[in-house]
This record gives C-alpha cells, sequence and structure tokens, in this order.
C-alpha cells in the first residue's frame, strides 16, 4: 500500500501527445506546473514513450518544484519499440537511465510494465529489494490488464498495481482488481475513459494531430471501443467514485480540461514551489 502525501487522487499522465514530436515541450511544462498547483501531484510515465521523449520532458518540467511534492511514476521492462526485458540487468539498467533523464534520484513508484509471471524471477525481485533499500526507488508494482495484476498479491515488495479502470470491464477482472485490493495494493486506475471518447475532428492543432492519428490508426486495426453513450466527465467520476480506485490517471492536452478533471476529484489547488 502506497502512503505518501502527493500520492494524489487525481494523477497525469506524460505519454501521448507529451512524447510525440509533434508536442510541445512547452505545453507539456505548462500543464505539469498547472497540475502542480491545482494538486494534481501523481505524474505518471515510462521509457517507452516516445523512446524516452515523455520522461525527459517530464524532468524538465519539474525543474523547481520541490520534488517531495510530487509523486512520479515510471516503468521498465518494456522498451523503445515494444521490446522486451525483465532480467535484473536490464531492469536495473533502465531505472538508472529513467532517474537521469526524470533529473531526479529517486521515483516513487517503478511499474514493471506487462510481466510474464515467469518474468519475475528471483534475481530481479532480489535486484528491486536492493534499489529500494538504497532508495533509488520508493514503492514497487506492476503495471498490466490481465492475470499478471495478481502475482503483485505474492510478491512481499509489491505496493501497488495500475490498470485500466472503466464501466468497459467485466466482472471477472473487476473481482481480479478487488482482489489485489484485499491482498493490500493501492490501485491506480488508467484507461478511464474507454467508450466515451468523442468521434476523430480533422486537427486543429499539433496536439489534436496525434488524437486524430490515433483514432485512424485504432480504427484500421478494429481496436477503438464502441461508443457507451457516456461523457467524458462521467467515465471519469465513475472511476474517481469507484471504491476499488485510491488514484486515477488522466491524459489530457488542454489546460481547461485539467482544471475541470481537479475540480470533479474534488482538488482545492497547493503551491507548486519552496
Amino acid at each position: 500500500m502506497i502512503d505518501h502525501p502527493a500520492f494524489a487522487r487525481l494523477g497525469f499522465g506524460v505519454t501521448g501527445p507529451h512524447a510525440s514530436l509533434i508536442g510541445s515541450v512547452s505545453q507539456t511544462r505548462d500543464l505539469v506546473h498547472r497540475a502542480v498547483d491545482l494538486g494534481v501531484t501523481l505524474f505518471d510515465t515510462g521509457p517507452a514513450y516516445g523512446a524516452g521523449r515523455a520522461e525527459k520532458r517530464l524532468g524538465q518540467a519539474l525543474r523547481g518544484i520541490r520534488r517531495d511534492k510530487v509523486f512520479v511514476c515510471t516503468k521498465a521492462g518494456i522498451h523503445a519499440g515494444g521490446h522486451r526485458d525483465f532480467s535484473a540487468g536490464a531492469v536495473e539498467m533502465s531505472l538508472k537511465e529513467s532517474l537521469a533523464r526524470l533529473q531526479t534520484d529517486h521515483v516513487d513508484l517503478l511499474l514493471l510494465h506487462g510481466p510474464a509471471e515467469e518474468e519475475l524471477t528471483d534475481k530481479l525481485i532480489r535486484h528491486l529489494e536492493a534499489f529500494k533499500a538504497r532508495g533509488m526507488i520508493r514503492h514497487l508494482g506492476i503495471c498490466g490488464r490481465g492475470a499478471e495484476l495478481e502475482v503483485a498479491t505474492r510478491i512481499p515488495a509489491m505496493d501497488a498495481i495500475m490498470a485500466p479502470l472503466n464501466p468497459e470491464l467485466t466482472a471477472g477482472e473487476l473481482e481480479r482488481l478487488e482482489r489485489c485490493k484485499k491482498a493490500g495494493l493501492s490501485l491506480i486506475g488508467i484507461e478511464v475513459m474507454k467508450g466515451s471518447a468523442k468521434s476523430a475532428r480533422l486537427p486543429l492543432s499539433p496536439s489534436s494531430a496525434w488524437y486524430f492519428a490515433r483514432h485512424i490508426k485504432q480504427s484500421l486495426l478494429g481496436r477503438n471501443a464502441a461508443p457507451s453513450g457516456r461523457s467524458p466527465q462521467k467515465s471519469l467520476s465513475w472511476a474517481l467514485d469507484h471504491p476499488l480506485s485510491d488514484s486515477v490517471v488522466s491524459l489530457t492536452t488542454r489546460l481547461k480540461h485539467l482544471d475541470a478533471n481537479a475540480r470533479q476529484a474534488g482538488l482545492e489547488g497547493s503551491p507548486s514551489s519552496p
């Protein structure tokens, strides 16, 4: 279970357009600063997003903000191009490279990114426990969508899981999350807007171009969720109010959407500098 003052009810995902070359560095910085002012102090990113570009942008954006005012979450195991490597040495190298890009001496949560049970070797767990002891990571968890999440319940070093949390989940998927919670793991919900996305429109900005391109790609692959009729606001409320959720991560490129999400989460705001 995670106990940290900056483990916010609502988190901000630094991925997608924030990891893209068409995304603006200054836009990401402005959103991160505004998020901290609002009390959205949990930031989720990963080395596979833009081949490290997302982590680097988050590190740049957090300059000048007191480190104890934010909760930084990154991942390991899936690298640029979707390459998998959960060996102890690869995870150690990934963590050290992430710390350099994030410009910090520790991450508050390191998530193993969709590992298979056989990839969670005793050697890897010992390495991760050593990183904890050295203060390089404060909490450890697993990010996934399936049975790998329950593996975390059998590893004492694990503190959290990150998983989809939306009304599209089956009863079996919700029961899995409930078992993880009963085992003492914190749950960070992702993909909370699934099924509530608006129809794609012609892009009017670089950021909207990224969303438009993603929609087209997902359509071609047959991966777009069927429209549910729920608004994004209702989807976010559902996840925030769900009894299993400890935190919910949202992604946006617009300050007004960030403000609205923070109000919906009941955040009152906090100072972003010493």
